[in-house]
Order: structure tokens, then C-alpha cells, then sequence
């Protein structure tokens, strides 16, 4: 996790829905976006795509974002 902070990223996406409860993202310098979907395939994930850009359209807090259909 460190590794990503130093690099300067504007958001993080995971699929590890227990990641959130494993850090605390309300210390974090950045949006967490947790994409919850029943698996971590391009089909599944090309499925999430306008609900993503609708989320990266707004104005992102730092923190826990859960992105599903």
C-alpha cells in the first residue's frame, strides 16, 4: 500500500471487498473505489464501466467508494 501512495495516484480500484475492513481508507490520501462484482473478468468489469465513470465524474473523498451495477 505504501508502494501506491508514493507514486502519486488519484484513486485506487480494487476488487477485495475485505480490503476496506483490513486498512483504514479514511487515512488514506486518496478515493478507494471497491468494485464489487461476482468475479474479476473483463466482461464483468466492462459491465461496471458507466457506473465508474459516473463515480470518476464527481468530486471523489478520500475513503471507501463501493461501485457496483
Amino acid at each position: 500500500m505504501q508502494l501506491f501512495l508514493a507514486a502519486s495516484f488519484d484513486a485506487f480500484f480494487t476488487f477485495d471487498r475485505n480490503l476496506q475492513y483490513q486498512q483504514n481508507f479514511k487515512k488514506l490520501p486518496i478515493p478507494v473505489l471497491v468494485l464489487h462484482a461476482t468475479d474479476n473478468t473483463y466482461m464483468t468489469l466492462s459491465k461496471l464501466l458507466p457506473e465508474i465513470k459516473k463515480v470518476l465524474n464527481t468530486h471523489l473523498t478520500k475513503g471507501p467508494i463501493i461501485v457496483k451495477q
